[in-house]
C-alpha cells in the first residue's frame, strides 16, 4: 500500500545485490563502530587503538577479548549492559555498468529450416563475484532464457479476443535439455570502487545477447539477415526462398 510503504528507489536493473549488499556493508560498519566503542570502556587506556580480527578485539597485534566475551559482558554486564545492534535505511541511488558478450557457434539446416547450437559462451565483467559458483549458475539461466527467445518461445495471441493460444507447457516451446547445448560462462572481473565489494550487476545481462548473438551467427552462416524473434523454422525457410537459397 503506497500510502503506508516508506520509499524505496528499488533493486531494479539488475542491482540486488548492488543495493543490499551496499546497505549490508554501511550496516556491518556501523555494528564493528559500535562493538568497538564498548570495547574501549572495558580495556585499558593504553589498548585503546582497537581492531576486529578473525573474532577477537585486537590491540595492536595482541588478542585484548575475545569477540565471544565481549558479546557476553555487554549482554550480561551488571554495570554497563548494553545489547549492541545496528541498524541503517538508505536510498541507494548510485549505479555501475556491467559489461558482457556472447559468442555462438551454429550449423544451419537451410531446407529443414533448423538451427543447432553447437557452442555458445556468455563472457561478462560483473566485477568482484562474491559467489563465483552461483554467478556461473547464473549465467546459465539467463543464457537458457536466451536461447529460448531466439529459437522458440513466441506468446501467440488470438486478434480479435487477445487471448493466449500456446498458454501451456504443450504449446509455448521451451527449449528443453535435449535442446540445450553445453551452456559456458566466463568471467573478467574488474574490481568495481563503487560497488560495495567490488561487485556489479548480473541479473539481466546473461538473457540478453543470446538471441542476437545466434542471429548474428545464421547470418555468417547463411548470408540471410533475419530481424524478428524467434528464429523457427517457418521463418528461416520463408527468409532462404525470399533469398533464392530454396
Amino acid at each position: 500500500d503506497t500510502d503506508v510503504t516508506p520509499f524505496d528507489t528499488g533493486a531494479y536493473a539488475s542491482r540486488q545485490s548492488f543495493v543490499t549488499g551496499t546497505v549490508v556493508k554501511d550496516c556491518a560498519n556501523l555494528l564493528k563502530k559500535k562493538i568497538l566503542d564498548y570495547a574501549k570502556e572495558l580495556l585499558p587506556e593504553e589498548t585503546r587503538k582497537l581492531r576486529l580480527d578473525h573474532g577477537w578485539i585486537m590491540a595492536g597485534k595482541d588478542p585484548a577479548i575475545s569477540l565471544g566475551n565481549l558479546a557476553l559482558e555487554s549482554y550480561y554486564s551488571l554495570g554497563n549492559s548494553s545489547v549492541i545492534t545496528a541498524e541503517v535505511s538508505e536510498q541507494v541511488k548510485k549505479n555501475t555498468i556491467a559489461t558482457g558478450c556472447c559468442f555462438a557457434e551454429v550449423e544451419v539446416d537451410i531446407k529443414l529450416g533448423k538451427i543447432k547450437i553447437l557452442h555458445i559462451i556468455n563472457v561478462h565483467d560483473s566485477g568482484k563475484l562474491i559467489n563465483p559458483k552461483l554467478a556461473e549458475m547464473q549465467v546459465q539461466g539467463g543464457m537458457s532464457m536466451g536461447m529460448g527467445y531466439g529459437l522458440s518461445e513466441q506468446l501467440i495471441l488470438d486478434e480479435k479476443t487477445g487471448r493466449p493460444l500456446n498458454g501451456t507447457l504443450l504449446d509455448y516451446k521451451l527449449m528443453t535439455m535435449m535442446d540445450t547445448p553445453d551452456i559456458k560462462a566466463d568471467f573478467v572481473e574488474l574490481d568495481d570502487p563503487i560497488g560495495p565489494f567490488g561487485n556489479k550487476a548480473l541479473g539481466e545481462p546473461p538473457a540478453i545477447p543470446g538471441a542476437p548473438a545466434i542471429r548474428n551467427a545464421v547470418l555468417h552462416a547463411t548470408g540471410v539477415a533475419f530481424n524478428e524473434n524467434p528464429l523457427t523454422p517457418q521463418r528461416l525457410i520463408d527468409g532462404f526462398i525470399r533469398a533464392g537459397l530454396i
